[in-house]
């Protein structure tokens, strides 16, 4: 795709990169950042981020992430809630988890080195993504067990468990999981005013020196997009793979209901830029015998 060359960006802007350049802070992931870096920091355990589908908790977890690895921690991330104490030791440190024997399930290997880890003053955290759709509760209990492990009254492990809000359930299986939660911070949806912003800055951080959005057209995102920072990105990336096939310079609203349609975000019945139907759009069933007013307005159609 070399739309970037029709507007001389330096690289698609709505890509699901995870670019530092295209980070956009909104209120509420700030305010949800300063929350856990306070309790993962005090090493009191764990802490959860809530979140709907596609509002930006993961690129949250890997912020937050980046930030303790950049204070000298020892940190992990783990995209789903699955595996033993061996893949969350090899997530931690490599080279200890392939010291374990064959065959083992090492709990013990992976509890000594989080002791070890402690007496060295060196604080280890853990990220957990998609909890939940986890499978059971077996990782949750080995997660409980591990935040039982102290030194001096400090937790050896910090966890930071990342979830739709479907995630209460889930702990709340795990022998109560949830009541050993710090904090719990939820991340909200962007504003219509942080959406406008949210798709100048992506356009910018590209290299962007023109308008490529109309007003109009800005405005349906942000009414299709709902505040979801992945629906926006999905949103504007196809509007603009559309004006670049059909070389218009500017993506107007037109092109974005097209958008719209093409990903399923168009209501039923609204599509006033176009002639075809929403695909999702079921005809109503012909009467015998029109009501006379249909019948009017089907002769001043044709009149028309």
């Amino acid at each position: 795709m070399f739309y970037t060359d029709f507007w001389g960006l330096q690289f698609h802007p709505f890509a699901n990169d995870n670019r530092p350049e295209t980070y956009v802070p909104t209120r509420a992931a700030t305010l949800c950042i300063a929350r856990l870096r306070y309790a993962l920091s005090m090493g009191m355990g764990a802490s959860a981020l809530f979140g709907l589908p596609g509002v930006g908790k993961s690129r949250v977890a890997r912020l937050v992430l980046t930030e303790f690895a950049a204070a000298r921690w020892l940190t992990a991330y783990m995209p789903s809630p699955t595996g033993t104490p061996r893949e969350i030791l090899a997530a931690l440190s490599p080279a200890t988890a392939a010291a374990v024997p064959t065959g083992s399930y090492g709990m013990a290997e992976l509890q000594s080195f989080l002791i070890d880890r402690a007496r060295h003053h060196q604080p280890v955290l853990l990220v957990v993504d998609d909890v939940q759709a986890a499978r059971g509760n077996d990782f949750l209990e080995i997660l409980r067990t591990l935040l039982n492990i102290e030194n001096d009254g400090v937790k050896a492990l910090s966890i930071l468990l990342v979830g739709q809000p479907s995630m209460e359930r889930r702990l709340q299986a795990a022998s109560n999981f949830e009541s050993q939660l710090l904090v719990r911070a939820v991340l909200d949806p962007m504003d219509d005013e942080e959406t406008r912003l949210y798709i100048l800055a992506r356009l910018k951080a590209a290299g962007s020196k023109q308008g490529i959005f109309t007003r109009h057209a800005a405005e349906l995102v942000v009414k299709y997009a709902k505040g979801l920072p992945r629906q926006v990105n999905r949103l504007c990336e196809m509007s603009l793979v559309i004006a670049y096939g059909l070389e218009n310079r500017r993506v107007g609203p037109e092109i974005v209901e097209m958008a719209a349609a093409d990903l399923d975000l168009l209501p039923p019945g609204e599509a006033s830029f176009f002639p075809w139907p929403h695909p999702m759009q079921v005809p109503e069933p012909e009467s015998e015998e029109p009501p006379e007013e249909d019948i009017l307005a089907l002769i001043t159609a044709d009149q028309g």
